[in-house]
Formats: C-alpha cells, sequence, structure tokens
C-alpha cells in the first residue's frame, strides 16, 4: 500500500510540473508579438501535449504551421505534425508531412535530419505491412548513424528493424534487435524509448514461447510508465497483458484489453486501437457471443495491415461459421490464405534476405576495418610500454643508490626505531584482546542464528508433513478401504517420526533431497495428492543438470512452505510446479486455483517471511500475481 502512495504522489508532482510549464508558455503567446516566437512557442506546446493529449497537441501544431517561419522551424513543425497523424492512424497524412520535412531538411543539407525522419517513414511502411520496405529504408539509417557514432538513432532503427522481424515471424531475429535498442536506451536513460522498446520485447519473448520473460519485461515497462505517467505507453502494454492473458485468463484479459481502450479514447490515440479491438473481438469469439465479436473485427479491419489483418480474417471466417453463414465463412479464408502467401511468398523473402545480408556484410567490414584500427593502436601502445619499462629501470637504478648512501644514516635512527617498535607491540596486543572479545560475541550470534534456523526448519520440514497428515484426515470418507487408508496415514507417521528422530540427532537438519530437487518435489507432490482433496502436478521443461546441494535444499524448503499454504490456506483443487531453466537462472512457477488473496494486506504468518529470508539468502528475485477468487502464481528466478 505504502508503494502505491508513493507512486501517486510522483505522477501528481510531475503532472504539476507539466501544468506549470504550459501555463507559462500559453502566457509567452498571449503577450508576444513576434511571429517567430509564436510559432516556436507553439511548437513546443505541440510536443508538451504529445503524451497527453493528442487532439490539443495538434491543434498547437497546427498555430505553429500557421506562421510558415524559416524553413529550420517549418520542417520541425510538420515533422510534429506528421508524428500527430501517426499516432492518430492518419498514416496518408502522416507520409505527406514526414515526406514535406525531408524536402525542407534537403535544401538545409541536414543528412542527420533527413536520417532521422527515415526512422519515422519506416515506421509507417511497418504499420503498413509492407516488411521489405521496412527493413530497407532503416537499415540505409543504421547504417548512416553506426557510421557518424550516434548510438541512440542507431537504436531507433534497432527497434523498428525487430519489429519487422517480429512480423515475419523471426522472433530470434527480433529479441536480438530490441535488445540491442534496450541497452542503448538504458545506458543513456532515454525513459520514452525505453517504455517503446520495452512492451515490444515482451511480445517478441511471449511470441517465441518465453512466458516469464514476457511478464517481467511488460511489469518492467508497467512500473516505467506510471512513473512518468506515460498514458500512451501504459495503453500498449495493458494491450500486450491482454494478448499474454487471451487463452490463458480470458477474464483477465477482458480487463487489461478494457483499460487499453479507455487509456487510448482518453488521449485520442488512435495508433494501434485495431489490435485491441481485435483482441476483445478474439475473446467475444471464444466465448460464442459472435455477433459481438463480428463488430469488434469490423472495426479493426479499418486499419490493421499486414499479419494482423490474417489474423482478423481467420477469426471472422470462425465467428461466421458459429453463425452458420458458410459463405461469409468461405470468402474470409480466401481473403486470408492470399493475404499470408503474400506476405510470407518466396520473393519477398528473397528481397528481404538480400537488404539484410547487405547491411551485416557492411557491419562486418566496418568492424574489420576497426580491427585493424586497433592493431596499429596496440603496436604502438607496445612500444609506448617498453620505453616506460627502460626509464623504469633506470630510475631504480638510482634509487637503489639513494638507498645505499641513506644506510648510513640510518644508524643513528635506530634507538627511535625500537622504541616505536615497542609501542607497536604494545598496540598488537591490545588488538588481539579486542579480536578475542569480538570472536566470543560471533560465537553468541552464531548460535542465536542456528536457533532462529532450527525453528525455521521445524516449520518448513516437519510443519509440511503435519499439514498432509492432517489433510489425509480430513479427506477420509466412511465409503473408502479402511485398510488402504490406514496404511498411506502409517506411512506418512512413520515419515513423521523419523524426520524427529533425524532432527534430535542432528543427522540432516533440514530438507533431505538425495534424489535431487525435481524428484523430491515430484514425491511430495504424490504424497499430497494421494490425499485426493487437491492434485499437484509437477513439470520439468528443460532442467536437466543437478543443482548444488546446498541451493537445492534451501529451494526445495521454498517449495515446500508454498505447497503447505496451498493446503492451509488457497482451498485449490488443482497445483502446478513448473520448473524451466534460462541464462543460468532456475525459473520456477507455482500456480494454483484457489481463492487467492489480496496482495496489499499487510503480511503476516512465519510461512511468507522465512520464503522472502530465504530468497533473499540466495539472492533470487520473487513475484507474486494473485486477486482474490482468482488463483495465486508465484514466479522464482534464481541464479545457478
Amino acid at each position: 500500500m505504502k508503494k502505491t502512495l508513493i507512486i501517486l504522489c510522483f505522477i501528481s508532482s510531475f503532472a504539476f510540473s507539466q501544468n506549470k510549464k504550459i501555463d507559462s508558455l500559453k502566457l509567452i503567446v498571449g503577450v508576444s508579438q513576434d511571429s517567430f516566437k509564436i510559432a516556436k512557442v507553439n511548437l513546443q506546446l505541440a510536443k508538451l501535449h504529445e503524451r497527453i493529449d493528442l487532439n490539443k497537441g495538434k491543434i498547437y501544431a497546427y498555430k505553429a504551421f500557421k506562421y510558415k517561419a524559416n524553413d529550420s522551424l517549418l520542417a520541425e513543425t510538420n515533422n510534429q505534425l506528421g508524428r500527430f497523424q501517426f499516432f492518430t492512424a492518419q498514416l496518408d497524412s502522416a507520409t505527406y508531412y514526414f515526406e514535406n520535412t525531408k524536402r525542407l531538411l534537403q535544401k538545409l543539407n541536414d543528412e542527420k535530419r533527413v536520417a532521422i525522419v527515415n526512422i519515422s517513414l519506416g515506421a509507417i511502411q511497418l504499420r503498413l505491412g509492407d516488411y521489405n520496405k521496412t527493413i530497407k529504408t532503416l537499415t540505409e539509417s543504421a547504417t548512416y548513424f553506426e557510421k557518424t557514432n550516434d548510438s541512440l538513432n542507431t537504436a531507433k532503427c534497432y527497434s523498428n528493424i525487430a519489429s519487422a522481424f517480429a512480423e515475419l515471424e523471426l522472433y530470434p531475429k527480433a529479441i536480438e534487435y530490441s535488445e540491442k535498442a534496450l541497452g542503448v536506451f538504458e545506458n543513456l536513460k532515454q525513459t520514452p524509448f525505453q517504455l517503446i522498446t520495452l512492451p515490444n520485447l515482451a511480445t517478441q519473448y511471449y511470441k517465441n514461447g518465453d512466458t516469464i520473460k514476457a511478464i517481467i519485461y511488460n511489469n518492467e515497462a508497467e512500473q516505467l510508465a506510471i512513473k512518468v505517467n506515460d498514458k500512451r505507453s501504459l495503453s500498449i502494454i495493458y494491450n500486450n497483458l491482454g494478448e499474454l492473458y487471451l487463452d490463458k485468463a480470458p477474464q483477465r484479459a477482458q480487463l487489461y484489453l478494457e483499460k487499453t481502450l479507455q487509456l487510448k479514447n482518453e488521449i485520442n490515440l488512435k495508433s494501434g486501437i485495431e489490435i485491441t479491438q481485435s483482441n476483445l473481438g478474439y475473446i467475444h469469439l471464444k466465448n460464442k457471443n459472435y455477433k459481438i465479436a463480428i463488430s469488434y473485427f469490423n472495426k479493426a479491419i479499418k486499419q490493421v495491415k499486414g499479419k494482423p489483418l490474417v489474423f482478423v480474417y481467420n477469426n471472422l471466417k470462425e465467428a461466421y461459421k458459429g453463425l452458420g453463414q458458410i459463405n461469409k465463412a468461405l470468402e474470409y479464408s480466401e481473403k486470408s490464405n492470399i493475404l499470408n502467401d503474400s506476405i510470407l511468398n518466396t520473393e519477398n523473402q528473397k528481397n528481404f534476405l538480400e537488404v539484410q545480408t547487405k547491411y551485416e556484410t557492411e557491419k562486418k567490414e566496418k568492424e574489420i576495418l576497426q580491427l585493424q584500427t586497433d592493431n596499429i593502436k596496440v603496436n604502438y601502445k607496445r612500444k609506448q610500454n617498453r620505453n616506460l619499462l627502460i626509464a623504469t629501470l633506470f630510475a631504480l637504478l638510482l634509487a637503489l643508490l639513494l638507498i645505499y648512501f641513506l644506510q648510513k644514516n640510518a644508524k643513528k635512527k635506530r634507538i627511535i626505531m625500537e622504541q616505536n617498535l615497542t609501542i607497536q607491540e604494545q598496540d598488537f596486543n591490545q588488538l588481539l584482546k579486542t579480536q578475542e572479545l569480538e570472536g566470543i560475541d560471533a560465537i553468541i550470534n552464531a548460535q542465536e542464528i542456528e536457533r532462529h534456523k532450527m525453528a525455521a526448519d521445524l516449520h518448513d520440514n516437519l510443519g509440511s508433513k503435519v499439514a498432509t497428515l492432517k489433510l489425509y484426515l480430513e479427506s477420509y470418507n466412511d465409503k473408502e478401504d479402511f485398510s488402504e487408508f490406514y496404511d498411506k496415514l502409517k506411512k506418512l507417521m512413520n515419515d513423521t517420526y523419523n524426520e524427529i528422530r533425524s532432527i534430535s540427532k542432528n543427522k540432516n537438519f533440514g530438507a533431505q533431497i538425495n534424489k535431487g530437487l525435481i524428484p523430491s518435489t515430484k514425491i511430495i507432490a504424490k504424497r499430497i495428492s494421494d490425499s485426493k482433496k487437491i492434485d499437484i502436478k509437477v513439470i520439468n521443461i528443460d532442467v536437466n543438470k543437478r543443482i548444488e546441494n546446498k541451493l537445492e535444499i534451501q529451494v526445495f524448503r521454498i517449495i515446500q512452505e508454498l505447497l503447505t499454504n496451498i493446503i492451509k490456506h488457497s482451498k485449490a483443487s488443482e497445483a502446478i510446479v513448473q520448473f524451466s531453466e534460462h541464462d543460468n537462472t532456475l525459473n520456477i512457477i507455482v500456480e494454483d486455483n484457489g481463492t487467492g488473496f489480496d496482495i496489499n494486506t499487510p503480511k503476516s504468518g512465519i510461512g511468507l517471511i522465512n520464503i522472502e529470508k530465504r530468497i533473499e539468502n540466495i539472492e533470487g528475485d520473487l513475484v507474486i500475481d494473485t486477486l482474490k477468487g482468482n488463483g495465486t502464481t508465484i514466479i522464482l528466478n534464481i541464479p545457478l
């Protein structure tokens, strides 16, 4: 609850600062008689409104345009009008203004700003579904910016190139370019561009099958967008989250998508609204609300291009099939096939690969040239170091001669030195006494820590077995075979007794997982599932090697505690424990279909405190995703 209040205060302060600046600029426009100054201030006002009110921003841009100032300011005004047209999905008008900007900048011989405008034109080509043209335009701009060492604009090109790769379903390549762009934006602290790249990267990971990374990047983007009150970016992030939960949790997806529509309507942002409408149509299609689904798809079809249009055609086919209108379904099926073939045909792929190969070749040639330059520098440095070594040896020889002469005077100072040594010896003895006292304190502290550890281990291991025992007793009914129930109960009681003996003898105080983390988790899951009150599945995606024993024990204790909490509090009938490994990080998802809980309620209980302390101790991180009545998902990321 505290974090939310801090964020709200920050947003309020930010909005106040923005409004204050806008008011002061309006005051300048009201009193100024200088037409150039009025045009310049109106352009500033247009830029300030870009992320808070697109309609107002467009009005200020037109006011600046009206004064027909010098070519440089006029080019900037055309560029701003192009941006507004792009954000409101007026792509033809956006192209017109960007081309005007290029023409004016070419008159001024401003190559850099021409290359920057080409980034915007590449984004329009991307939106129109012309992916080959997008790659060509953006690789040319990227080449120019790399030559001029303009890392920021190079990263902007990378970001849009990544989007083109994603539309062609080349997701690993898209991720590679997006991560290169994000690294630059983070180093330069370019928050607006981070807010463009983070949601794109989340979507690319999602499409490539990595849901965990998608959630992490979307959450990072959401926190950043809330911090700077960027409604446009929030609308994109919520649309991403809606798409992410589209099949997994349709109700949650619908909430995110409706938030997206609300935000886009607040700032009159038409760009991307068609994707949100298309996804809402898909949810209604799955719920068999065919007419509502068709109305959303018909709204989306007016703006959507490229691969998203194939998605809409396919869904319209399914909706009309659901209504029994087979002719309509066949019509949209044929449209989908024709469009998909045109996007992914052999000639397109060939052209695309030619452009990309040329770009990569030029880049390698540049790297070779750089390597040659570096070799020249290394040789020069080597010679410089050799000369430095000769000079150092000569200086050392002089120093030795100086020491020889100084030793003759040293005898006179020997008595003083012996006195100093006596004082130092006394100080050293005092230091030993102090360290001895500190050692005693350390032993006492270690004993105290061991007591706390013993309490935690009793809770983790013995607690989980007692909880399972309680579950067995509660699950028994008169209709079951008592002998089978008694055998299970007896085995569990024996395990509990052996655990107490093991703890008392201090042989292996804690979790015993000699078979490994995942097999041991499966054993405890089966034991709990045998109660028939809850079914727990354990899934190993790609973890093939044994984890270091100390870390295995810590992770197993955390999983024990999570399963104990599910048994005690969630009222769940099903739970899943999923293991995967990525970039030398162990990823664990524990998910149940229980009652969930309010994440803002103050935390209590030794279980959750133990989990947080253990995660902190192994330098991992913990993500809790829950809503009351909608189950709980807990994600653990643990460095190996």
